[in-house]
């Protein structure tokens, strides 16, 4: 038995169902992290995870975001919904690589080489540490992600 067509890769009701995923996914992750990000620190690990998911995020919009027909199809299914859906999963896209942006021009480094951990005498290493007042401008570049996604 195979699958109905409705549910292969290059169809429209699986494009539309990908970017409602990946946008519910990426809310929730943002959402997250402004309200870690403002209730206090963070660290090097939370820094790269979520740049990983805003890279995983980007990706995963750009193989959908040229399905054919996919503009008319999520205005005809998705009630209430008027916009262009390939001119809002750019605006998405370019939301998420302005908070990797902030990231990369904030993140402290010296002669090319990231300082996210410092070396103990033991040989363990401790991540540093980001204060909400250090992470404000990501925090808003976040705020201004969410308010790309319904």
């Amino acid at each position: 038995m195979t699958l109905p067509p409705a549910l292969t890769k290059n169809s429209l009701s699986y494009a539309l169902n990908q970017v409602q995923n990946y946008a519910a996914q990426a809310k929730d992750r943002a959402t997250s992290a402004v309200a870690l990000m403002t209730a206090g620190s963070v660290d090097t690990i939370f820094i790269f995870s979520l740049l990983d998911a805003l890279n995983g995020l980007i990706t995963n919009l750009n193989a959908v975001k040229n399905t054919a027909g996919l503009d008319a199809y999520a205005t005809a299914q998705v009630p209430g919904y008027a916009g262009t859906m390939s001119s809002d999963i750019t605006a998405t896209i370019n939301a998420a690589q302005a908070c990797i942006d902030w990231v990369v021009a904030n993140f402290p480094a010296s002669a090319g080489f990231l300082l996210g951990q410092s070396l103990n005498v033991n040989g363990t290493r401790t991540q540093r540490n980001f204060t909400t007042a250090q992470t404000a401008g990501l925090q808003t570049a976040l705020n201004n992600l969410l308010a790309t996604i319904g």
